[in-house]
């Protein structure tokens, strides 16, 4: 029988006080402080991969409007309605510096939902109800900071407003909508953009030399028929799919013989993993999901799952034409095919379309990479308590396509706290997958620290906000709960999975 919940009936009372209350009219928008960047080629050449369009923080504050909207937009399928935000696919990128303060007058400017039947939790609806996470962030998760327990229906406004930490580690962000039930429909309508907060790794000589690309990986799925009213097209994994890379379909992407460009790569699709190869060239990775690594780790490959931000150091090696590629794969028992995502053109070092003045970096960092207070290992001393969580799916009839995923035999309930902690605790946690498809876990406001995967442990023990559990498999990981007090969420990165169920509620207490 269907189980009915009250969507998120535990924050609904919060929702509607706090729109009313600071969102009656969007003050922001009219005091906007920010410096605009516009999207260009990093090296001045007219078909070379563009990075977005940018908003910097000035005098310490980023104060600026983002809305989500139905926009037309040119796919290589044809034109296509998508909720984007700011009309832009992707969404500008946000750079601020850890100790900002950053302020959204966010409007949503989405048509009123079709829906008429009361909501179910774990069945996909209201795909036009929405609010912004900002993925990564060791933010508050109370009020008017990272609360994805908000629903801002058409036609309401919020103001956001972020403090971030002055020890917050430099890395790769990244903001998308979070309202459970809609996530997964509006993240593949194309509704992302990155994030970076500027800190220490930006000021390693060998990095601070070389020019940066954003890269911001997206599949977006508009409807059968106008804009997407339904998760059946993002719901199969093997759904072909055109991956865009800012907006562009396949683009050229031009290097220098013996350069080293800096690469923060977002993976902000829904589902579909992206192992990521470029023969010809070399990668070396420097940071993960916004913490910098202990040093610089050449790869012959760069694995990220939906959610997964990467900073690579890409060095040319010879001059010709290198494709960025997915390799085929088994994602689970479903297999995947090679993705062609992008032309790499290697230049000559002195062509001479290359103004004098653009930088030209040509070495990678050495030594050891800045370390950041919050990322302290721990120890098997500090941990409090240890806790095993179990990845599951269910047969129910009624539910989309059958199905309801699992957290311990649970769907989510909104109204329910799977774990309740203490503030300057730390805990050891156990994912046990019992599916056959790896499950990308992702953990709100607090990074955690791999320990294992399928037993085996990794000696690197990487900081990530979201972390791959594999099939029918197993992951350890370490995570403190401090500074912030709240109740925030866990949950699986493929989108579909989480608005059927796989997520669990955190409440942090002090």
């Amino acid at each position: 029988m269907m189980r009915r919940r009250a969507l998120l009936a535990g924050a609904a009372g919060l929702s509607s006080t706090a729109l009313l209350a600071v969102g009656a009219d969007a003050v922001l928008a009219a005091q906007a402080e920010a410096t605009m960047v516009p999207g260009a080629s990093p090296l001045g050449l007219a078909d070379d991969l563009r990075n977005p369009p940018e908003l910097r923080s000035t005098h310490g504050v980023l104060r600026t409007a983002l809305d989500m909207r139905v926009s037309r937009v040119a796919l290589p399928g044809g034109l296509a309605e998508l909720r984007l935000f700011n009309g832009m696919l992707p969404g500008p990128t946000l750079r601020i510096s850890a100790g900002d303060t950053l302020e959204v007058a966010f409007n949503n400017a989405m048509p009123r939902n079709p829906d008429t039947k009361p909501a179910v939790a774990n069945i996909p609806d209201r795909f036009n109800t929405t609010n912004v996470h900002y993925h990564g962030f060791h933010v508050s998760p109370r009020g008017n900071s990272d609360n994805v327990y908000l629903q801002i229906e058409p036609g309401q406004r919020f103001n956001y407003v972020l403090q971030i930490p002055k020890d917050h580690p430099a890395g790769n962000y990244w903001y998308h909508p979070h309202r459970h039930g809609s996530v997964a429909a509006q993240v593949a309508s194309g509704a992302a953009g990155m994030v970076v907060i500027r800190g220490a790794l930006d000021d390693v000589p060998e990095i601070r030399q070389s020019i940066e690309r954003i890269l911001v990986l997206q599949a977006p799925v508009p409807g059968i028929d106008g804009l997407l009213k339904a998760e059946d097209p993002v719901w199969p994994l093997d759904a072909e799919r055109n991956f865009l890379i800012n907006g562009q379909f396949r683009p050229r992407i031009y290097l220098r013989e013996g350069e080293v460009q800096h690469w923060r790569v977002l993976h902000a699709g829904d589902a579909q993993f992206l192992p990521l190869a470029l023969d010809g060239l070399e990668l070396h990775e420097v940071g993960r999901d916004g913490n910098p690594l202990p040093a610089a780790r050449q790869v012959a490959q760069l694995d990220i799952a939906p959610g997964n931000r990467a900073n690579v150091l890409v060095k040319a090696l010879k001059p010709g034409v290198f494709r960025l590629r997915r390799p085929a794969f088994m994602q689970g028992k479903q297999p995947l095919p090679e993705l062609h995502l992008a032309d790499v053109v290697v230049l000559a070092a002195a062509d001479p379309r290359i103004g004098k003045e653009i930088p030209f970096g040509r070495e990678i960092p050495k030594g050891a990479l800045p370390t950041n207070t919050i990322l302290r290992p721990i120890a098997d001393a500090e941990i409090t308590g240890r806790r095993q969580f179990v990845l599951g799916a269910s047969d129910v009839k009624g539910y989309f396509r059958d199905t309801e995923f699992t957290i311990n035999g649970k769907p989510f309930d909104p109204g329910r706290d799977d774990v309740r902690a203490r503030l300057g605790t730390a805990e050891e946690w156990t994912f046990v997958n019992k599916t056959p498809f790896p499950h990308p876990i992702h953990i709100h406001v607090n990074p955690f620290q791999v320990i294992s995967s399928n037993g085996v442990p990794d000696p690197r023990r990487p900081w990530l906000d979201t972390c791959a559990v594999p099939a029918a498999g197993t992951m350890v990981m370490r995570t403190r709960f401090t500074d912030f007090a709240g109740r925030y969420v866990m949950h699986c990165h493929i989108l579909p999975h989480e608005d059927t169920g796989m997520m669990i509620n955190i409440s942090i207490e002090s």
